[in-house]
């Protein structure tokens, strides 16, 4: 039973140095993470030209920095905000073309919270 103890230990120590601890799931419930490094992306589909789509919230960083952007379908960035240390409300938003938007959230070291929802508004 102490192997297995010191094992998980091992485990979770590898993993904070390496890509971080994430608890949660952006855009669905508050992400709580621990030294989290990469790049994360999320896709959301737009079925009708000018609609508005992209996420609101806030973010709590107390070390490192968080970095959320919106692609359009072309691939041209149309929104973007950075999350460095403090509390942070976030507005990443856009619209356009109908397609496929892409939603990045790049770590570097990022300790905190992340608090993302979904925002979507009918084209007028």
């Amino acid at each position: 039973m102490r192997f297995l103890v010191v094992a998980l230990a091992l485990l979770v120590g590898i993993l904070y140095y390496t890509v971080g601890l994430r608890f949660g799931y952006v855009t669905l419930i508050p992400t709580r993470m621990l030294n989290a490094q990469g790049e994360n992306n999320y896709f959301f589909e737009v079925f009708e030209p000018g609609q508005a789509v992209g996420v609101t919230g806030t973010c709590s960083t107390s070390g490192g920095r968080a970095v959320v952007r919106l692609y359009e379908p072309s691939g041209t960035q149309i929104a973007g905000q950075a999350c460095p240390k403090g509390q942070w409300a976030l507005q990443v938003v856009g619209k356009g073309e109908a397609g496929r938007y892409r939603l990045n959230v790049q770590l570097d070291h990022f300790t905190g919270v992340l608090d993302l929802k979904e925002s979507r508004n009918s084209a007028r």
